[in-house]
Order: C-alpha cells, then sequence, then structure tokens
C-alpha cells in the first residue's frame, strides 16, 4: 500500500504544529537510594500546547513536573 501523502516533519513545523514539552522523570536504583531527576524535552505533533502536553503526561505518566512553551516550534 502507497500513501496518496505524507505529512513530513517540515511540514508540521512550518505550520506550527510542533511543542517542546520539558519533563522531568523520577531516577532511583534502589528503594533506599536518594531519588535523581532527568530532565527530558520530548517535541510533541499536535495543534495546541494543551493537547502536546496531554500527550506527554500520558506517555510518562511518573512525571515530576511538565512544561510546555506557550509558542510552538519554528524553524
Amino acid at each position: 500500500m502507497k500513501p496518496d501523502m505524507i505529512v513530513s516533519w517540515d511540514k508540521h513545523l512550518k505550520h506550527g504544529n510542533l511543542w517542546r514539552v520539558e519533563i522531568e522523570l523520577p531516577m532511583q536504583d534502589a528503594p533506599e537510594d536518594e531519588k535523581q531527576f532527568l530532565t527530558v524535552e520530548v517535541d510533541v505533533v499536535a495543534p495546541n500546547s494543551d493537547l502536546a502536553s496531554y500527550i506527554v503526561a500520558t506517555m510518562y505518566p511518573d512525571y515530576e513536573s511538565l512544561s510546555c512553551s506557550e509558542r510552538p516550534l519554528s524553524s
């Protein structure tokens, strides 16, 4: 099966549908170890920042904190 159209990452970027969401994930080797945090940036295709945040929160439900820019990524 061959697609009729492919929407590339560049097209999403051009149309303002790419968002960068930053999360902090807890990292702990053993229960008695002190909790450390890993900062991760996730680029998401979405029509707005609320949906981008929701997608990342669903993908990484154990996040400690989450923030999303008010503006989409631009080239």
